[in-house]
């Protein structure tokens, strides 16, 4: 049976998906804190998950269809893949990539995550993100 081929593939696939992220970092929200020295109030990053491997790529890069002040604007978007089962996270959490033996301009991104993962049967989680700093 077909289902029973994929199943038994499934494992080898998934890692040679992990074996493509080549990007490190953790997941985080911004909560409220204050500077130990000064004791005036910011937001601090709060670890929700991680450290984990990662593989950070874009996802399309095209013009767009919505005609903005006459202009139509490039549309960009990227996914952030991680392991399955690793770290799960919602909408609205950020990841800051401390480490990528790929691409050295990664080191220091921060993305926030759209929507929740595609999970299932998949070879790795992708998160739907957008950047927010680099």
């Amino acid at each position: 049976m077909l289902g029973d081929v994929l199943a038994a593939a499934l494992p080898g696939l998934r890692a040679e998906a992990v074996s493509r992220m080549t990007e490190r970092g953790y997941f985080f929200e911004w909560v409220p804190g204050f500077d130990p020295v000064t004791f005036e109030e910011l937001e601090v990053e709060r670890v929700v998950g991680g450290p984990t491997v990662a593989r950070l790529r874009s996802d399309n890069r095209a013009a767009g269809e919505v005609v903005v002040g006459a202009q139509v604007p490039a549309v960009s978007t990227s996914v952030l893949s991680v392991p399955v089962g690793s770290v799960r996270v919602g909408k609205d959490v950020f990841f800051r990539v401390t480490d990528s033996s790929s691409d050295a301009g990664l080191v220091g991104v921060v993305v926030r995550t759209l929507f929740e993962p595609t999970m299932g049967q998949v070879t790795a989680w992708r998160y739907p993100v957008e950047g927010v700093s680099a």
